[in-house]
C-alpha cells in the first residue's frame, strides 16, 4: 500500500515525534510511506529519525506565505507519488488536495475540535491559501472522507459539537525505548517534571507552579518545552517567590527525553483542555507515576485512577494536596507505574496504532468495515533517508543524506 502522509512542519512536539514513529512503523509493517512536509521548518534531527525506507518531500514553503505556487509542487509530488491513501494531519489540507484525490483521503484530529467548519467567501473556496491558518482545526473536516479521532473525549467533542462522526485510532509511542525509573524511592524534595508547550492557558503550567510554590520547598518542578508562555510563567515564579523550586529547561530530543524522565518522582500533566496526553503515555512507559486533570484526554490514557492519579480540573490547591498524598504513599505510587509499563505497552506502542492506521485505510480503499489482518512491524531507528525536494520542473532533484 503506497501511503503520503501530509503535514505543515516538523519541529518537536508530541504531534511531531508521533508522525516519525507512525511513519517507521508503517514502513515496518510493509507499507510504502511518503511524507510531505509543507513549510520550511524543521528539526533535522527529526529528519535524520526516519528509517531509509520513508521517502520524505520538502515543499519548502515559507510560513505565512500566501503565495499559491506551493501548490503546484504539491500536486506534482502527488502525482509522482501515486498514493492509494492520503493522510491529512490537519482538516484544512483537505483544500490543497486535488479533487481526484480527495476521496482517497484521512484525516487525524489531533487535538479538542474548535473553529468552524467552512471558509466564507467564494474566493477563499477558490483560493484555499488565503485561509490558511485559519477556521481552528475543523476546517473542512466534515468534507473529508475518514475522519479519526486520537481519543474517545475529542471523538465525542467532534460528534457533540460539529455532528461529524469518527473512529478512534489512539496516539502511539515506541514504549521500549524508555529508560525505565526502577523501584527506587522519591527523593526529598520531591523531584516533578512536565514536557510541554509552554501554554499555560492550555496546558495548565500556572496551576503547577502554584501548587508547587505552595509546597514551600518539599517539591520542585522542572518543565521541559518552549512556548509563547515562557515570560508569563517566569513572570508568575517570581512573583510566588518560588525561582528556587521551579526551573525551565527549554526544549529537548526526543532521545534526551527518553532519558530524562526516569531522573524523576513524578510527573504531573495539569492540562485545562487536552485531546490526548502522548507525554503522559511516555512517562508512563518510563516507570513514573502521573498526575493528571480529569475529564481530558490524559485521564484517559491513565483510566482515571486506575494508572494514575487525577484531580480537579483547574483546581491548584487539590493538584498541591495530590502531590503531596502522591510522596506520602510512595510505595504504592510505585507499584501502580509498574502495572502502568504494562498497560501503555498493550494500548498504546505505536505498532499498535500503525497496525491501526493501515486497517483504517483499508477500509477507506475497499468502501467497507473489513479486518485486515495485521503485520509483525519491525521497529528501526535513524540512519539515512531519502529526500526529495521538488522543483516547479518535472525533474525533481533527489539527494542521499547520511
Amino acid at each position: 500500500m503506497r501511503v503520503v502522509h501530509i503535514f505543515w512542519s516538523l519541529t518537536f512536539g508530541g504531534i511531531e515525534t508521533m508522525l516519525v514513529n507512525i511513519a517507521n512503523a508503517q514502513v515496518g509493517a510493509g507499507a510504502r510511506v511518503s511524507v510531505v512536509i509543507l513549510n520550511e521548518l524543521w528539526e533535522e534531527t527529526l529528519l535524520r529519525a526516519f528509517r531509509g525506507e520513508v521517502e520524505v518531500v520538502l515543499l519548502r514553503r515559507q510560513v505565512g506565505s500566501r503565495s499559491p505556487w506551493f501548490m503546484l509542487r504539491l500536486w506534482w509530488a502527488l502525482w509522482r507519488i501515486r498514493p492509494a491513501v492520503v493522510h491529512l494531519h490537519g482538516s484544512g489540507l483537505l483544500a490543497l488536495v486535488p479533487c481526484r484525490l480527495r476521496r482517497r483521503c484521512v484525516c487525524t484530529l489531533h487535538d479538542v475540535p474548535k473553529g468552524t467548519l467552512s471558509p466564507s467567501g467564494v474566493l477563499k473556496r477558490w483560493l484555499p491559501v488565503l485561509d490558511i491558518g485559519h477556521g481552528g482545526n475543523v476546517r473542512l473536516i466534515d468534507r473529508v472522507p475518514r475522519v479519526l479521532s486520537i481519543s474517545e473525549a475529542v471523538g465525542e467533542a467532534l460528534l457533540r459539537e460539529y455532528g461529524v462522526a469518527s473512529r478512534v485510532v489512539c496516539n502511539g509511542i515506541l514504549t521500549s525505548v524508555f529508560r525505565r525509573r526502577g523501584m527506587r524511592v522519591c527523593g526529598e524534595p520531591l523531584r516533578i517534571v512536565m514536557v510541554s508547550r509552554l501554554v499555560h492557558d492550555k496546558k495548565g503550567q500556572d496551576l503547577l507552579i502554584e501548587a508547587v510554590a505552595s509546597l514551600q520547598g518539599r517539591a520542585t518542578v522542572d518543565f521541559v518545552g518552549v512556548g509563547e508562555s515562557l515570560s508569563y510563567l517566569q513572570g508568575l515564579t517570581q512573583q510566588l517567590h518560588a525561582e528556587s523550586w521551579v526551573r525551565f529547561l527549554g526544549s529537548r530530543t526526543q532521545a534526551e527525553v527518553r532519558e530524562l524522565l526516569a531522573e524523576y518522582d513524578l510527573f504531573v500533566q495539569p492540562s485545562r483542555f487536552e485531546g490526548f496526553g502522548l507525554t503522559v503515555a511516555e512517562a508512563m512507559a518510563a516507570g513514573v507515576p502521573v498526575v493528571v486533570s480529569r475529564g481530558q484526554g490524559p485521564s484517559e490514557v491513565t483510566e482515571g485512577d486506575r494508572y494514575g492519579w487525577t484531580f480537579t480540573n483547574g483546581d491548584a490547591h487539590e493538584l498541591a494536596a495530590l502531590i503531596e498524598y502522591v510522596a506520602a504513599h510512595y510505595e504504592a505510587a510505585l507499584d501502580k507505574a509498574q502495572r502502568a509499563i504494562e498497560h501503555v505497552g498493550r494500548t498504546y506502542d505505536v505498532g499498535v496504532t500503525a497496525n491501526k492506521y493501515l486497517k483504517e485505510y483499508a477500509m477507506l480503499i475497499n468502501n467497507e468495515e473489513t479486518n485486515v489482518p495485521e503485520r509483525q512491524v519491525e521497529m528501526g531507528g535513524g540512519g539515512k533517508y531519502l529526500v526529495v525536494t521538488l522543483a516547479f520542473e518535472p525533474c525533481a532533484s533527489e539527494r542521499r543524506c547520511a
